[in-house]
């Protein structure tokens, strides 16, 4: 979808005037950024759920919501053990490479001065 038809899609919706002025400042804040686009979509799913609640309906205690919310955690929960992981591979790298510098540095610095001895 294009910007404009996401601002069409909004502010033809029924959400409440207040969530369609977030929603609108948002996208003009920031723009379409994969953040902004999840936001109006928890935006329109929080809608919906609030919705179907006042109707008397709660979906969020069905035994498919319950599975794809206990499959999103577990997702979410190895992503965040993946992250985790490639950032300690990423601080172990950044480490070794600061010591290779310094190595460096040191070695340069020793040479400046058998440089100057020499002159």
């Amino acid at each position: 979808m294009t910007r404009e038809e996401i601002v069409k899609l909004i502010e033809n919706s029924l959400l409440k005037d207040e969530a369609k002025r977030a929603l609108l400042t948002l996208i003009i804040d920031k723009g379409l950024t994969r953040e902004v686009i999840d936001h109006i979509k928890e935006t329109f799913d929080n809608d919906i759920i609030d919705s179907l609640k006042e109707a008397g309906v709660d979906i969020t205690q069905t035994e498919e919501f319950k599975s794809a919310e206990s499959e999103f955690a577990a997702v979410a929960e190895q992503a965040k053990a993946q992250l985790d992981s490639d950032m300690s591979g990423i601080e172990s790298e950044m480490k070794k490479v600061q010591a290779e510098m310094g190595q460096q540095l040191d070695d340069l610095q020793a040479q400046v001065i058998k440089d100057k001895i020499a002159e």
